[in-house]
């Protein structure tokens, strides 16, 4: 079995002892894009050099991403056997963002039962670095590219609110689908109407309207130095329009995170078919802090920041993964008062999605959802774009994709 630490710095100076070997066996590598291409990939790139096979591409065949790599390599593998690496970089929009290292030798001693699971796993190299990926196969054209692809997503939306002793327990249930469309790399535009289906929730005076949801276009970059940043314009949750920006650093491989965002924003809502605005003047800000104990998938961070209340404070979260489930907790003193609650994001079916046509309907992959203790006080809000950096890099942190690699591909 390999050394996690030799695999690791083996694995950072692999793209340049690659591109130091033999020219690529270019039919192998056209043979295996095309197998991904006929699978449902998207912007895949292959490209063999010495003893390496690097490919990227982009998951749209499976929600979890895990599942996704597991798939492409059970696909690879049976035409890799002169291959003793293979270095596969998945990206999100485009932009690459985690890169698996797998030995040959180590994939065929768990298919044989030489090696356990997580044996396997710990074998595994997960990386959030496109150092490879940039080397190799990102010079190359990408086949099955997701520009100018449609995605009409169908979410459901659940609002829960205790009330009195008459109404107990107030519900608001919605469907809101939504138009989602690559321009280019790292720019999307998102498109959604929320339609009501019932509501009881007292003093809403929007709940029973069909009313637009988010509505923005959005840009991500990946910079050097472990830095993703996005920049969004448009209509937000909460009923806020305006631009949004979002910058985070990762580091020890995505144990840990700073990051900072910034809005410019106006309100803007539908009542009684009628648009009721103000100017674009409000700023919020939220910086905070990420660490994650990967034995447990448990994550722990605090941030302070400005809200739309025009209130500031502090929100501390800790939450923790069981395979694509999320359960957390968090708390916040802000503007004098104390609240708390919990949140959740839960998967929902199908596992494998439709990828053939260019205008494509599928359910959500997740639904999120929090609740609050105190519902009334308007404290401590923010809004979401519905395009940060945890959306970007959500189901693709490196330790996730290793712990659960070896258990897919035993089950797939």
């Amino acid at each position: 079995m390999f050394s996690k630490t030799l695999l690791f710095f083996g694995a950072m100076a692999l793209p340049f002892a690659a591109l130091r070997g033999q020219a690529p066996a270019v039919g192998h590598s056209e043979a295996v894009a095309g197998e991904l291409v006929k699978a449902g990939y998207e912007n895949v790139r292959v490209l063999r050099k010495s003893d390496t096979l690097f490919i990227g591409l982009e998951n749209r065949v499976y929600r979890w991403e895990p599942r996704a790599a597991a798939d492409v390599l059970k696909r690879v593998m049976p035409g890799t056997d002169s291959a003793a690496i293979v270095s596969l970089t998945l990206l999100r929009t485009g932009i690459p963002v985690t890169t698996v290292i797998v030995s040959r030798r180590q994939y065929d001693n768990l298919l044989a039962g030489r090696v356990s699971a997580a044996g396997f796993s710990d074998s595994v190299a997960a990386l959030l670095s496109d150092r490879g990926y940039r080397g190799a196969a990102g010079r190359l054209r990408p086949l099955n590219p997701s520009f100018n692809k449609f995605d009409v997503v169908v979410a459901p939306q659940v609002k829960l609110q205790l009330g009195n002793f008459v109404h107990p327990l107030e519900v608001q249930f919605n469907v809101a689908p939504a138009v989602n469309i690559s321009f280019r790399r790292g720019m999307s535009l998102t498109a959604q109407v929320i339609f009501p289906v019932f509501n009881n929730i007292i003093g809403d005076p929007e709940g029973n309207t069909i009313r637009p949801g988010l509505v923005v276009l959005s840009q991500a970059f990946r910079l050097p130095f472990q830095f993703f940043t996005t920049v969004s314009a448009g209509y937000f949750t909460r009923n806020r329009y305006g631009v949004n920006g979002e910058l985070r650093k990762f580091l020890l491989n995505g144990k840990v995170s700073l990051g900072g965002t910034l809005g410019y924003t106006g309100m803007l809502q539908l009542v009684h078919d009628e648009f009721n605005y103000s100017s674009i003047g409000l700023v919020t800000w939220f910086c905070d802090a990420s660490w994650r104990y990967a034995p447990y998938d448990l994550t722990l961070r605090a941030g302070y920041g400005g809200f739309i209340g025009r209130d500031e404070g502090l929100r501390v979260d800790v939450s923790r993964r069981f395979g694509e489930v999320s359960i957390g907790f968090f708390a916040m003193r802000t503007a004098g008062v104390m609240n708390g609650g919990f949140n959740f994001i839960v998967p929902l079916p199908p596992r494998r999605l439709g990828t053939k046509n260019r205008i494509r309907i599928r359910p959500a992959p997740y639904l999120p959802w929090e609740y609050r203790a105190k519902g009334l006080p308007s404290m401590g809000r923010t809004f979401s774009t519905g395009s940060g950096t945890d959306e970007l890099l959500f189901n693709l942190n490196p330790d996730d994709i290793r712990k659960q690699l070896g258990k897919q591909i035993l089950n797939y």
